[in-house]
């Protein structure tokens, strides 16, 4: 992805390879990559290169159409023994100190990529030209600057369950992290086939999930997912429920995959984001109302652009909008990341401050405005490094960072790795489980519905996946959420979730199990609120005190007792009085709401019927509750 200055490789290899013989095969060789380096297929051309090398290890003409090979095709660390090997021979190339400079710099060899590019700049008259190495410069020294304070962390491959001798990237990880999606070009790919732009595999998606700390071996992605040509895992939604993959059908477009039960949708069009022209990526937000996609359509600040959507009253999303120049620059900026909070975007960048090819930055973000905060800053080294670095995508935690890197101590061409942090912040929750039957202990989809209580907003609904149960839901800290689990035909289930404020990421675990709305069937109403040693209704209950409305309208046979329950804290007498008026106020409320009188009866147990011991606040917090069961 790096740009390239335009070569005159064909033009100078010609005459170069023409200065000294080379022998029956070498020649062969020769002119068949000629030929495929005419067309842009640079790493065909490459592996013809190589294959001449081995016959004629001598002919300097050779060596140098190497070395500009790996040039163009991001492999500039390999380029400089061959441009070495080349030093002060017969090679007469004005852009030999360029590629110098590409190879130096890729190396991380700064000192030495500088004096390189100055020796181009003191010859080459093109503007553009000028102004793009100028920046290599920039780059360099900023490198250099980074490198002399390194970020702490440690960074370990994801091993040979993940990584083959192929190229592996662009990772997505559920909230969780329990499961990893990744792009590959194996040769066990579909069709088969290789892309002959690159000589390399056509792309497929696959995936592994992880057990006792190990990744599983990686398998092609489920369902009608994967095809003959390109099919890239770009982006996933925190639930893991929601794919964003590349194709190339219509000249690169990101498309949207479901998952239902183990099998995945067969990808549509996300046509709210595509245009006619280039999309290779996008990210949505933990809440699903916020779409940031890449494009290099007209209007854009340069290149590829950051775009930014948000989800309509109806559903749809709206059109998009560019970030600005904050983010975007005159040269390419990808691989969104919207982070677990909300309120922080990652994304990869040519244009801004950095070490070479693709850095990644990190910046805060208000996504209903689509405000950018502050500066974007650079991640440091050696998270970035002078080779590009594209498709960071950090835990919820934002402790670790999942990642595709070629550096050494690899297994093949990219491989995935992993970093980690010594500390980081996160204020959030992530609340896991399952829901079952309470009956037949079986996975149910059901709906996770969320609600700011202190606004009565309406959050993002997720689904519990329909064969395991299983769900991740994402909650930003500072709010207190109401949170229904329904499903069809059962009783729905209420939490509370209160997160006024938190320093570090938190996990909880809930396995859910729904009731069946018949005779003996209970709920608690665990977002049903009151004022302090009072019987009177808060306004955040107002939400939970509806749905109880609509289930009583979906089934008009169904009759119920209302309870209210205390702890032990307290004179028993008083408990009783204040738990009859609790349940006498919800009663009050339904009636108002239309339910009929008689289909209801109220009970205050007081502190008879605990449901934990009173032992400790959080036993104490679950004693004191308003509690339904339907009687007949």
């Amino acid at each position: 992805m790096k740009t390239i200055i335009t070569l005159l490789f064909l033009a100078f290899s010609t005459g170069f390879l023409q200065a000294q013989s080379l022998s029956k095969d070498g020649k062969k060789y020769a002119k068949e990559a000629r030929e495929y380096y005419s067309t842009g297929a640079y790493a065909k051309a490459l592996e013809l290169y190589l294959l001449a090398e081995k016959t004629d290890k001598e002919n300097n003409g050779l060596l140098y159409s190497i070395a500009i090979c790996y040039v163009n095709t991001f492999q500039a660390d390999k380029a400089l023994p061959y441009l070495n090997k080349v030093r002060n021979t017969n090679i007469n190339d004005p852009m030999i100190n360029y590629y110098y400079g590409v190879a130096y710099q890729y190396n991380q060899q700064y000192d030495d990529a500088v004096t390189h590019y100055n020796l181009f700049l003191q010859n080459v008259k093109d503007q553009d030209q000028k102004r793009k190495v100028k920046h290599y410069i920039t780059q360099c020294t900023y490198g250099k600057e980074l490198m002399a304070k390194p970020v702490k962390l440690t960074v370990e491959n994801l091993g040979k369950g993940i990584n083959t001798q192929y190229a592996e990237y662009t990772p997505a990880i559920s909230a969780d992290e329990q499961t990893i999606f990744f792009t590959s070009r194996r040769a066990n790919s579909t069709g088969g086939e290789k892309d002959p732009q690159d000589n390399q595999f056509y792309e497929d998606i696959y995936t592994s999930t992880k057990h006792d700390g190990k990744w599983n071996t990686a398998v092609h992605l489920p369902g009608n997912i994967n095809s003959s040509s390109h099919d890239a895992c770009v982006g996933l939604s925190s639930d893991g429920q929601l794919m964003f993959i590349y194709k190339t059908e219509n000249g690169g477009d990101v498309y949207t995959s479901e998952l239902k039960g183990d099998l995945w949708s067969t990808p549509i069009p996300f046509q709210s984001i595509n245009s006619e022209y280039f999309e290779p990526c996008a990210a949505i937000s933990a809440d699903g109302k916020t779409i940031i996609v890449v494009s290099d359509r007209p209007g854009g600040i340069g290149g590829t652009d950051l775009y930014i959507s948000r989800k309509k009253a109806d559903g749809s999303f709206s059109q998009t909008k560019n970030l600005g120049s904050k983010i975007n620059t005159e040269y390419n900026e990808l691989s969104p990341f919207i982070h677990s909070d909300g309120k922080t975007l990652s994304f990869s960048s040519e244009g801004h401050k950095g070490m070479g090819g693709f850095d990644i930055f990190s910046v805060g973000v208000d996504l209903e405005t689509a405000e950018i905060k502050a500066e974007p800053k650079n991640e440091g080294y050696p998270i970035n490094t002078a080779g590009d670095e594209i498709y960071f995508v950090w835990s919820a935690d934002n402790r670790r960072a999942y990642f595709s890197s070629s550096r050494d101590g690899g297994m093949g061409d990219k491989d995935l790795y992993v970093l980690e942090l010594p500390e980081a912040e996160a204020k959030l929750v992530v609340f896991t489980g399952t829901v079952t039957d309470c009956e037949n202990k079986l996975p149910i989809e059901a709906s996770i519905n969320m609600v700011d209580n202190a606004t009565q907003q309406k959050l993002e609904t997720h689904k519990s996946n329909s064969l395991t149960g299983k769900y991740v839901v994402v909650l930003p800290a500072g709010k207190n959420y109401g949170i229904s689990i329904e499903a069809p035909d059962y009783a729905f289930y209420s939490k509370n979730i209160d997160i006024p404020d938190l320093k570090n990421f938190k996990e909880i675990s809930d396995a859910v199990c729904l009731q069946n709305v018949k005779v003996g069937t209970k709920i608690v109403l665990r977002n049903v609120f009151f004022d302090v040693d009072k019987a009177t209704l808060t306004k955040e209950s107002e939400v939970e005190l509806n749905k109880l409305v609509e289930v009583l309208q979906q089934n008009p046979t169904v009759n119920m007792e209302i309870s209210g329950h205390t702890d032990s804290d307290g004179e028993a007498q008083h408990n009783h009085d204040l738990s009859q008026a609790r349940a006498q106020s919800v009663y009050d409320y339904l009636v108002v709401k239309g339910i009929a009188k008689e289909r209801m009866s109220v009970k205050g147990y007081g502190e008879l019927k605990p449901v934990a011991n009173n032992d400790s606040e959080e036993n104490k917090q679950l004693n004191r509750r308003t509690e339904i069961e339907f009687l007949k």
